[in-house]
Order: C-alpha cells, then structure tokens, then sequence
C-alpha cells in the first residue's frame, strides 16, 4: 500500500505541474495509440549477497494510449511486460565445518542467472518540439510494477578435500560425499538465493530523450533511450536495502494517431 501511494504521488507531480501550467494552450483533441518494445541493462545494489552483482540484459514490450493537452505536452499510459535481469557468483575461500574446524582445502561456491518479469504501469508527461514530420521529444514517467516471478539458472557446489570428509556432520547432511556436491538450477522461484523473498512490487521514475518520425497523418516510428530509477526494494525483508540499480534501456516504436 506505501508504494501505491508513493507513485500515485510522483505520478501527479509528474503530470500534474505541465498539465496545469499548459492548460490555456489551445489544441485539438488528438488520441493516439502504440506499441513498443527494446531491450534494458540492468543491475542490483548488492546488500544481501557475498559479491558484488553483474548487470544482465531484458527486456520491455507493451502497448500505450496517449493524448495531446498541448501543442507542445501530451499524456501517455502504458501497460508493459517488463524482464529485468542481473547475475551473482561467489566462491568462498575456505569452508568452515563447525565451531573449531576451519579448512581453506573445501569451498562452497554457486553461480546464479536471475531474470524477474513483471508488469509495470507507467504514466508519462512528454514534452515534444519539431517540425514538419521529424520532432525530438522529452519524456518523464512514474511507473508502478508488480512481480510475476523469476527465473533462475546455474548452479550451487560445496566441494569438501578428501583430507576434510572426517569433519561432516553426516547427520545433518547425510548426502554430502568427498569432492563435488553440484546442484543445477534451471526454473522459477520467489527467492534470492534461497533465502530471502523477492518483493512483490517496484516503483521508481523513467527519463527517455527521443526523436519521432511521422511517415503520414495516421502512423509514426520513434526511437528512445534512456534510464530507469527504482525507489521500491527489491526483498521483502527490509533489513536488506536491495533495489534495481543502473536501468539503462533503449525503446523503439510504432504511434497510430487516431483523428
């Protein structure tokens, strides 16, 4: 509910200044609808894992409506579904068996490809200048996401030296075995390591500068780049301050001004 109200809150800012300042501008009633896709580069802050993460590449494809309030400004909002991606692996420098026994011949590492869907709302203010068909264009949005899942492939492996067998407990860990001990991973889960939960929700603000091109009347390509701020955490424990970090996207597409 906190992060409902808090992009409801950077949504109005948002859209709420230009629509009020520009208001007395005279304009025609113009719809238009579209499509867009492109990939994203995505990263993590670490806290809550061993290592420092890797960015990964998704990425965004959805469907938007949008409308003139000016000859300069227009409002859009969108629906997409939104892959976002980064990687993390560890391995230790010695194992430690129990209380008294620690040895730098065992190790447990793992190596881990996270990819989380999501289907995120975003609510944009753009600001648009140009002439005849070719125009640039300035885009500021607040968007609000909901986690689907995600999708998790690699591996985790204890390795334990022969010399070190002696100190398992094989009563707690009764499948264990000298050497390797590789699980793969290859499927979908709720948690990070399997230890903490994903939140269920993100929020945060995207910044896109952009050129559109009108091929006539009824249809236009464009072509934007830009960045993502996340405010949401990424887990559910808040004792973990995780969020998306570094959100770098580029997103092409299709206008169909309908009158």
């Amino acid at each position: 509910m906190k992060n409902i109200i808090l992009f409801f809150i950077t949504a109005s800012i948002i859209i709420g200044i230009p629509i009020q300042i520009y208001s007395q501008e005279s304009t025609a009633s113009k719809w238009s609808m579209g499509i867009a896709a492109g990939p994203q580069f995505t990263n993590i802050s670490s806290p809550g894992l061993p290592s420092p993460p890797e960015s990964g590449v998704g990425f965004m494809a959805g469907i938007f409506t949008e409308r003139n309030i000016s000859q300069s400004f227009k409002i859009r909002l969108g629906l997409n579904f939104d892959q976002r991606a980064f990687s993390s692996s560890f391995q230790s420098a010695w194992f430690q068996f129990n209380d008294s026994v620690v040895s730098q011949n065992s190790y447990s590492a793992y190596d881990f490809n996270y990819k989380l869907d999501y289907i995120t709302i975003p609510i944009s203010i753009i600001y648009i200048k140009g002439v005849d068909n070719f125009k640039l264009f300035i885009q500021a949005s607040a968007y609000y996401s909901l986690f689907l899942q995600a999708h998790r492939q690699g591996y985790a492996d204890m390795y334990i030296a022969e010399g070190d067998f002696q100190y398992i407990d094989h009563e707690k860990y009764p499948d264990i075995q000298a050497g390797h001990n590789r699980t793969d991973y290859h499927g979908t889960t709720d948690k990070l390591l399997e230890s903490e939960k994903f939140n269920t929700s993100d929020f945060g603000a995207n910044f896109f500068i952009g050129v559109i091109y009108d091929f006539s009347e009824k249809v236009g390509i464009y072509l934007s780049p830009g960045f993502t701020a996340s405010f949401g955490s990424l887990l559910e424990n808040p004792a973990y301050d995780s969020k998306w970090d570094r959100i770098f996207k580029i997103e092409a597409g299709v206008v169909f001004h309908l009158n």
